[in-house]
């Protein structure tokens, strides 16, 4: 992820990883494949999952 995030990556990103703190699948991605926002919310959701592994 680049350093600089308008807000809406930044809330992407953030949903992605409160759907994975709710217990949802990565496949429950809300955003289409072919948006930008699609992978920041995957991020997040793997972030979210990556850190509650440690």
């Amino acid at each position: 992820m680049n350093t600089y995030q308008t807000k809406a990556q930044i809330h992407a990103f953030e949903r992605g990883a409160e759907a994975f703190r709710q217990g949802k699948s990565q496949t429950d991605n809300p955003y289409p494949r072919e948006a930008d926002y699609f992978d920041f919310w995957e991020q997040g959701y793997l972030k979210a999952r990556d850190t509650e592994a440690h």
